[in-house]
């Protein structure tokens, strides 16, 4: 009759196997790579048909510039800085462009004595007038909102 391990042992045992299955794979890994090479070449196999994704584009036209390209622009996500209080899914991060609806909203029902006209000829109030008024009026997000 076979000795009943205890954990321990088990454990030193498990922990010893899988350190020869680790001696094994590394003994036999060069092997098996040179003989998928090979097969890979041989039935000229693609990224595609061994269900991985080309890691580069595999046609001219995937290389060629497109027109609208960001190249020198951020990709960073842009962080909220306001958030609407009255619908809290609406944000914004005070950042160049367009104000959305919302902020429009609070300019036209709040500032509207402060629009100036811009370099355009529109009327809009001044960023710094916007950003004063929206810090001290609790649309701005805290750290631990």
């Amino acid at each position: 009759m076979a000795k009943e391990l205890t954990l321990a042992e088990l454990q030193k045992q498990i922990a010893e196997l899988q350190a020869k299955e680790q001696e094994i794979i590394q003994a036999e890994k060069a092997t098996v790579v040179e003989e998928i090479k090979a097969k890979i070449a041989q039935y000229k196999l693609t990224f595609e048909e061994l269900g991985f994704k080309a890691p580069f584009p595999t046609t001219i036209e995937l290389v060629a510039p497109q027109k609208n390209s960001n190249k020198g622009k951020s990709q960073a996500p842009k962080v909220p800085v306001y958030r609407n209080k009255d619908n809290h899914e609406e944000t914004w991060h005070a950042g160049k462009g367009a104000n959305p609806k919302w902020i429009e909203n609070l300019i036209n029902a709040n500032l509207a004595d402060k629009k100036q006209k811009n370099e355009k000829g529109n009327d809009v109030v001044p960023r710094k007038i916007l950003i004063e008024w929206l810090d001290s009026n609790g649309y701005k997000i805290e750290a631990n909102q």
